[in-house]
């Protein structure tokens, strides 16, 4: 079971973004950030050993000049997840107050024509799996870097991909969810969502700043709203205070409730 999201009502609020990769090259940010972006996401890593060499650079600029960011790993099926993990969370390093939640990429792909290889072969590994099987491999590298990083990771997938391969699975309904959708008027919300809050509605746009053709996206919501998605790092005394507040809260809420 599927819903669509009418547009109405939401035109004047959502915010415009892109996501890049090395294939988009060497971004120039200053004609970037003044065509009017809210927000990116940027290709960290691949499987187990692949970095993008072009992370580093894109997310230094936009931090520098303050455009919300994130950073997305591109899962592969037939790959260890604890080593897919590990080569994001090295990619990363740590969050910084202000970035966006890191993103599990999730794709089967019928063909890639930079790499038709692996798209075949990441197609067969997912098939080879139950559905059962193909949450827990996602549940598992979102737990793995909620645990290095300290944010739970979103989920981007387009609607087939949620409803067909993985099935609607209600253990899905936890992750905020990027929704890739194109051609529509408005994106298809699978179950077991609900809603969007990122939406790459095209693969072939443009903008200045960018050569080539370069990936389109919106946030479903105001600016103060993107905001208030942002990580920010606790100081040690409120991260203190906090868990001294959680662990009296275990010990005597009995008494107190």
């Amino acid at each position: 079971m599927t819903m669509v999201m009418s547009k109405r009502g939401l035109a004047a609020s959502r915010l415009f973004g892109v996501d890049l990769s090395h294939y988009n090259g060497k971004v120039d940010w200053t004609k970037l950030k003044k065509s009017g972006i809210s927000f990116a996401f940027f290709k960290a890593s691949e499987g187990a050993t692949l970095g993008d060499d072009q992370f580093a650079f894109n997310m230094a600029q936009a931090r520098a000049l303050k455009v919300p960011c994130g950073a997305y790993h591109f899962f592969i099926p037939a790959t260890d997840v604890d080593s897919q993990v590990t080569n994001f969370c090295n990619q990363v390093g740590k969050m910084m107050p202000g970035d966006l939640a890191p993103v599990l990429d999730c794709e089967v792909p019928s063909k890639w024509i930079t790499a038709p290889e692996t798209a075949a072969s990441s197609q067969v590994a997912w098939l080879a799996l139950t559905v059962e099987q193909r949450v827990d491999k996602i549940v598992q590298w979102c737990d793995g870097v909620e645990k290095k990083l300290g944010v739970t990771p979103m989920l981007y997938a387009s609607p087939s991909f949620i409803s067909g391969t993985l099935g609607s699975s209600p253990r899905l309904k936890k992750y905020t969810l990027w929704i890739a959708n194109y051609n529509v008027a408005s994106p298809t919300i699978p179950a077991p969502f609900t809603t969007w809050a990122f939406w790459q509605d095209s693969e072939t746009g443009t903008i200045d700043g960018v050569n080539g053709k370069v990936d389109h996206d919106y946030f479903n919501g105001t600016a103060a709203e993107l905001d208030s998605m942002r990580y920010s790092a606790l100081p040690l005394h409120a991260r203190v205070a906090k868990t001294v507040g959680g662990w009296f809260n275990w010990a005597f809420g009995w008494i107190l409730g």
